[in-house]
């Protein structure tokens, strides 16, 4: 990758580009999918800089700009190569179909090739095979291409250079004869042997996976949950998957069919204080931490140390802090993973026992990807003052195994025990740049861009998440096998999946990596291949999919959701008619996850006491005092008009009437206590929404957040536990009273 050149030079190189160059430019900028507009938070058409976008292109390897200003050179190679992309093969790598959306196939083909007999024969991945023989001539034509015309040489001067893209209609997806799934398409010319092509034939049904509860109309509720915040007298400071199996029943026995999860992704073990989920090392692979070791098989030889006092004090300590000690966890945790590993090395895996084997088919069925996941761990942790054995590539294959093995006893446990979800995983937009999933695959991310969104009231600005995006034509020339694995990884061991930030399947906002350039544009993606490949996966793997479509969206991707069969995602504080007044709960889009509060939001009690402004105030989030009155407000005619909400629903308390009636002063004086939130609850509850969470944070009435958007070092993110046990929280009985009124407004189980 090109190093950038200097911004102020950047700058004014892009403003003296005018006339011809600077539309052949434009021309480049739309090929590469980089956006010139886009409509905003107040619904306006915001208008993307030049120069960010020629920024961004540069981010995706074309260098353009020089010491000397724009290479016109360089802009003439780049535009060729880009007008002849769809041109240069006769089949693409991967060629996504799925009825009802695209069923045909695009050949490219030269003018002398079209009279030609040719035959296609489809391998299917079930065992089939069709074959059928014809003339590119008789075909419907999509489009033409002169390469002599777009100023390239002709092989043959004096012939008719033109390419044809024309469309050839395979069996009829719609009725089964060619099943969803992965299959291998050969064309070959029946004249002309040598001439030949194939490609991987992605078979996409038009709906992703529906269960029995959806068609049937049911509206089931869960609860939502950081994993890591999880308190109990067992664990080691962190919340992990044996907590998770002992929350399903006494999630269960309030009537709660789901639970939904913070990213499992693994994070780098060599600085675990950087835990943020959203930030993770490895999409495809789980968070070792959340390991229980004293779950494990080998686990007679953590005795002796575990009986150590001084094992003993620091577990001690790890659980009673009120927040999660990551560096110490971590410590303690990779100690206690050495040691059942060294156990499993001579009582398993060298005599060659059945439990070895197990661990041998997870090795062999996690292929290439896994095995170079584990080569990456154990480079970086070899001189992290781990544990020696750390430096062993079969080490972090044991984690794998042992976290794939716990994850999947707590979605059994769900399901056995009546939940008709179980377990709702999230995919996080992006991992770490310094992660093995950024590091394994070469050129298919983009280093010198982060994923991030445009300035809104929120962020003045603009966001930078620090995620390398994907490169839109790596991901096509890669036949989308990067895509189709997170998937395939994130869909295992639960019964729905939750997109996060589901616009990425149709457009990333790209900003700059570091500091000191433009704000970014917006950069286009495959979306009718990639949305295919979702509902695909999620028909294979029998995945409900939720889709995160929080916060400015453009009216295609929710058209996407819809056609696709994939629930949308909403939030309580946001649903409103006018900006101003709350939906009533009827009016609530059926196929969505409805959630009251989630981790980017004040919990409730926080939302209804005015403490998330407060401490955002207090952070230096909110830019005065002007601006913090305003904010307390706008947030008291919030609350008034939740009141109102009520009232339309005949759920006011009778004690919050007078609060009602009392007029600003008696808003501002009044607190969220289990009567406004149990009232809260119930009008949720009657939500034509069919599914819906609540926070175990709100069953607790917790004020303080889990996460401040906007913040890294100024606030501890991610590492907030709850105050209580789970049998406490989970068996009190002010929980069983608000869960109860839940139950009721949704239904029996």
């Amino acid at each position: 990758m090109p190093a950038l050149p200097e911004y102020a030079h950047f700058l004014a190189s892009c403003a003296a580009i005018q006339g011809a160059q600077r539309e052949a430019l434009d021309e480049l900028l739309r090929l590469h999918g980089v956006a010139a507009d886009y409509i905003e938070f107040s619904g306006n058409i915001a208008h993307i800089p030049f120069s960010d976008r020629v920024d961004v292109l540069q981010f995706q390897g074309v260098a353009l700009i020089d010491e000397r200003g724009l290479d016109a050179a360089a802009l003439a190679r780049a535009l060729d190569d880009a007008r002849r992309r769809d041109w240069q093969r006769l089949l693409p790598v991967a060629s996504v179909l799925s009825p009802g959306w695209r069923d045909t196939l695009r050949l490219v083909l030269p003018q002398a090739q079209l009279g030609l007999r040719w035959q296609w024969q489809i391998e299917a991945e079930q065992g089939g095979q069709w074959q059928q023989s014809f003339c590119p001539a008789d075909l419907p034509e999509q489009g033409t291409f002169d390469p002599v015309g777009e100023g390239l040489p002709a092989n043959n001067p004096g012939t008719d250079t033109t390419l044809h893209a024309r469309l050839l209609r395979l069996p009829p997806l719609d009725s089964g004869e060619l099943a969803p799934g992965y299959h291998r398409l050969r064309l070959q010319c029946l004249e002309q042997p040598a001439l030949q092509a194939e490609t991987q034939l992605i078979v996409a049904p038009a709906r992703a996976f529906e269960p029995d509860w959806v068609q049937r109309g049911e509206r089931l509720w869960g609860l939502s949950l950081q994993l890591y915040t999880l308190r109990s007298a067992r664990n080691w400071g962190i919340g992990d998957f044996t907590d998770l199996r002992q929350l399903v029943p006494l999630a269960a026995q309030h009537g709660a069919h789901c639970l939904i999860l913070n990213p499992l992704h693994a994070l780098d073990l060599r600085y675990p204080e950087q835990c943020s989920p959203y930030s993770p090392n490895d999409r495809r692979r789980l968070n070792a931490l959340y390991i229980d070791p004293e779950q494990v098989a080998e686990v007679a030889a953590l005795q002796p140390w575990l009986a150590q006092p001084q094992t003993v004090a620091t577990l001690q300590q790890l659980r009673a802090a009120t927040q999660v000690d990551y560096a110490g966890v971590a410590r303690l945790k990779l100690h206690a993973l050495a040691l059942l590993f060294e156990a499993f090395c001579a009582r398993e895996l060298t005599p060659g026992t059945p439990r070895a084997a197990d661990f041998t088919a997870f090795v062999a069925r996690g292929g290439a990807a896994l095995r170079d996941f584990a080569q990456h761990e154990a480079a970086r942790l070899a001189d992290a003052g781990l544990p020696a054995v750390a430096a062993d590539p079969r080490f972090s294959l044991y984690l794998q195994w042992l976290a794939e093995g716990q994850l999947e006893a707590c979605q059994q446990q769900a399901r056995t025990g009546g939940m008709a979800i179980g377990l709702v995983r999230d995919l996080a937009v992006g991992g770490d740049g310094g992660g093995a999933e950024v590091q394994g695959n070469g050129t298919l991310f983009c280093q010198q861009a982060s994923i991030g969104a445009p300035p809104d009231p929120l962020a003045p600005q603009g966001q930078n998440w620090g995620l390398p995006p994907l490169h839109p034509w790596q991901l096509e020339d890669t036949g989308y096998a990067h895509v189709i694995r997170l998937l395939r990884a994130n869909m295992a061991h639960c019964g729905a999946l939750r997109i996060d930030h589901v616009m990425a399947l149709m457009r990333l906002w790209w900003c700059p990596r570091h500091p000191g350039r433009g704000i970014g544009a917006y950069v286009h993606y495959p979306v009718d291949e990639l949305f295919a490949l979702l509902r695909l996966e999620s028909q294979r793997q029998r995945c409900l999919v939720i889709g995160e479509d929080l916060g400015v969206v453009p009216p295609q991707v929710r058209d996407y959701l819809q056609r696709s069969g994939v629930f949308s995602n909403v939030l309580f504080y946001f649903e409103k008619y006018d900006g101003h007044q709350f939906k009533r709960p009827e009016h609530y889009n059926p196929r969505a996850l409805a959630m009251l509060a989630n981790h980017d939001v004040p919990t409730l009690a926080a939302w209804w006491n005015g403490s998330d402004l407060r401490l955002r105030d207090a952070l230096g989030l909110i830019l005065d005092a002007a601006q913090l009155q305003q904010q307390i407000d706008a947030r008291r005619a919030e609350k008034e008009q939740v009141l109102h909400w009520l009232t339309a629903q005949w759920l006011l308390p009778p004690s919050w009437q007078s609060v009602l009636a009392g007029g600003p002063a008696a808003l501002d004086a009044s607190a969220m206590d289990m009567t406004l939130a149990a009232a809260l609850l119930r009008c949720a509850g009657r939500s034509s929404a069919q599914l819906l969470s609540l926070q175990l944070d709100d069953l607790a009435l917790l004020e303080t957040p889990v996460n401040i958007p906007g913040t890294s070092t100024e606030y501890p993110n991610w590492q907030r536990r709850l105050p209580l046990e789970l049998e406490a929280l989970l068996q009190a009985e002010s929980t069983a009273r608000l869960l109860a009124g839940l139950q009721q407004e949704r239904g029996p189980r």
